[in-house]
């Protein structure tokens, strides 16, 4: 489609007193504080799942010591997708707008991309509980988490909950009790609560209140003592019931984000029809690694 004449017959005239609904307020770059952001010079990247060793087993009086080999874990591969936008305006257009709107074209183009970085990388926690697959090809957060050395592993709630203090009590108390893919305890540390724009009063009062919250009673809210009184409040989540809480595992093998190519923006004219082309383009994948990046729960 061509941007022509037609299209804003009222810019081709002086007389308009303000021209409006372009130049909102807009939200900060918000994935980077969730997601490693990386860059990268290849087609697609793979990550590469290891395990340690186990617990060590009793050795009787004259008997050879038990040998026991690591393992090569789950991989997890991120293919970058190029994402493209434009717009082609004739160049009458171009020589007759009277506002210079024409010539926002650049900067609409490039609060797209970049809202479109927000999207994508934000539809991981969106497709967390189903599409969303981590390394071990579970969702990226389940219940049912297989580990190398045996058995499973979950970074949900045994039941779905709500954003409450005891569900964050409860959530804190899980994560405290990870262990790695051979059984071996982990500090693993909840760090940042993340919540969609319709929790962000239940996520303060929570995190802000020093007593127990909606309550007389004296007793110490524990959880703003063991995570960020600072809750990540995200207008790109879709699911107004869902939370998520940040772990601190080594951020490199959790939540990614590859950079391939960074936004670029070009502008040309077609020879034959004169029309003034301007496009931008910007090349990333985004994914989930190890599942123990994350806990979080879809809301009761």
């Amino acid at each position: 489609m061509t941007v022509a004449t037609g299209n804003f017959p009222e810019l081709l005239w002086p007389g308009i007193r303000e021209i409006w609904g372009d130049t909102y307020n807009r939200y900060q770059t918000l994935y980077t504080q969730a997601f490693t952001v990386q860059r990268s010079t290849k087609a697609f990247e793979k990550y590469q799942g290891v395990t340690n060793l186990p617990l060590a087993a009793v050795k009787d009086q004259g008997a050879p010591v038990q040998y026991v080999d690591p393992f090569q874990g789950y991989q997890k591969e991120l293919v970058h997708t190029t994402y493209a936008l434009g717009s082609s305006i004739t160049r009458e257009m171009v020589e007759d707008d009277q506002y210079n709107y024409i010539r926002k074209i650049p900067q609409f183009l490039a609060e797209s991309m970049r809202q479109t970085e927000e999207t994508i990388a934000w539809n991981v926690f969106n497709n967390a509980f189903g599409s969303t697959l981590g390394a071990d090809g579970q969702p990226l957060l389940s219940n049912a988490h297989p580990l190398i050395g045996g058995g499973t592993m979950s970074n949900v709630p045994d039941t779905d909950a709500d954003l409450t203090e005891a569900a964050l009590e409860a959530a804190v108390t899980d994560i405290m009790d990870w262990e790695d893919d051979m059984g071996l305890k982990i500090r693993a540390v909840p760090t940042r609560l993340i919540v969609p724009n319709a929790l962000w009063h239940v996520a303060e009062k929570i995190l802000r209140t020093e007593k127990v919250v909606d309550s007389a009673d004296n007793t110490v809210n524990v959880v703003r003592n063991r995570i960020s009184r600072d809750p990540l409040v995200v207008p790109y989540l879709t699911d107004p019931d869902a939370w998520f809480l940040l772990v601190d595992i080594p951020v490199d093998e959790g939540l990614i984000f590859l950079n391939r190519r960074d936004a670029e923006i070009e502008r040309d004219n077609e020879f034959d029809t004169q029309n003034l082309k301007t496009i931008t383009t910007r090349r990333f994948s985004v994914g989930a690694v190890n599942f123990r990046r994350l806990y979080g729960s879809p809301g009761a």
